[in-house]
């Protein structure tokens, strides 16, 4: 066994971005692993620049999205047989085969990983669940009654590997288990050693300029939630005048706000954490985040400590975020608000204040402080 080898695993670019974090930080000089999934968007292109680093060991890529979706909602007998050939999906799935680990960090409690949990369940190998978002916070995914793999003897042997959970704000966890809540250290933004290790890894080669008022679309169309965000956009856009801009969430397969006439094309597909950490200090108070609840525009906050002119709208959003802990995302949005936001953060209540507020961080015929 390799001593004090650790695995990561991603599925997304915020993932690949703590990922990274990680290794820089908690596993500082510990051999480690790369375990990058196809449910990343253009995971591929990534592989050689990762390679290039030197930072992982290893990076070995997984093909898991079509049987995670195939097995996403399955019950008894699918799961039986899905778990029952975990050795051979892992055979072909994976671009190299795994070693032994003391760890395993994963965000997702997908299919691939409940594998993992199966394959390493009777050796010494700790999983350690690292943030996702907000659903890290405030989604219990193995109680009992949520899903049928949670019942089932294979699905649920992950919750005997599971000993803690890595989040960069601990005490504003609220998803009712009894997992540990440890920090993550933050992004030091002065780090320019690492801002260049993830400019390198992305392929950033500088940013295009943005508009005061950028709104961060989310993906309710692509979870087919019924909501008035496409409203909120409209009224924020009147508000701000032309200086405004939606960036599209890429789940979402069409651009509607776009369609409809509310923003011009967003220039960028870099990931929002890599504009927040190119952004020269003088000038995070020239742009205002808007959006209904977005993680991406709680990051600059729990990532790296900045405190940016954010209006948040969900006590203006009429629809559901998550389909099962909606009430205990609200609770968790709410706490942030109290005691964890800048003073640069607006929750307004009314339209009316909305449209104030917005004026007031220099939206149509109003003047920036």
């Amino acid at each position: 066994m390799s001593e004090n080898r650790a695995l990561v695993i991603v599925n997304s670019v915020y993932q690949l971005i703590n990922a990274v974090q990680i290794k820089r930080s908690l596993l500082h000089g510990r051999p480690a692993d790369l375990l990058l999934t196809d449910i990343l968007p253009d995971a591929r292109d990534y592989l050689p620049r990762l390679e290039q680093t030197g930072l992982f060991d290893r990076v070995i890529f997984a093909l898991s999205m079509e049987t995670n979706q195939k097995y996403a909602g399955a019950k008894e007998p699918e799961l039986s047989e899905c778990y029952h050939n975990t050795a051979n999906f892992l055979r072909w799935a994976l671009s190299d085969e795994l070693t032994d680990y003391a760890e395993i960090y994963f965000s997702n409690y997908d299919v691939l990983t409940r594998m993992l949990a199966c394959r390493f369940y009777h050796q010494p190998c700790a999983f350690i669940w690292y943030e996702d978002g907000f659903s890290t916070y405030v989604i219990d995914y193995l109680r009992e009654d949520r899903a049928p793999v949670n019942r089932h003897p294979d699905g649920r042997k992950i919750r005997d590997k599971v000993q803690r959970v890595l989040l960069y704000e601990p005490a504003l966890a609220m998803r009712g288990d009894r997992l540990p809540n440890v920090a993550l250290p933050k992004i030091d933004r002065r780090d320019s050693e690492l801002r260049e290790l993830f400019n390198h890894i992305f392929g950033y080669r500088g940013s295009a300029r943005l508009p005061r008022f950028i709104f961060l679309e989310q993906s309710f169309r692509a979870e087919g939630i019924r909501t008035n965000d496409i409203d909120l956009m409209r009224e924020c856009r009147e508000a701000a005048g032309g200086d405004f801009i939606v960036k599209p969430h890429p789940r979402n397969r069409e651009n509607l706000p776009q369609e409809m006439g509310l923003t011009r094309k967003y220039p960028d597909h870099i990931p929002w954490e890599l504009f927040l950490l190119n952004l020269p200090e003088d000038e995070k108070q020239q742009h205002t985040l808007l959006t209904v609840c977005s993680n991406a525009a709680l990051t600059g906050r729990l990532v790296f400590g900045l405190d940016m002119n954010t209006v948040m709208l969900y006590r203006l959003f009429e629809g559901k975020v998550l389909w099962k802990e909606d009430a205990t995302l609200w609770r968790y949005l709410e706490r942030f608000r109290r005691e964890f936001a800048g003073r640069n953060y607006y929750v307004p209540q009314t339209r009316y204040a909305l449209r104030n507020t917005l004026m007031f961080l220099g939206g149509q015929n109003g003047k920036s402080d």
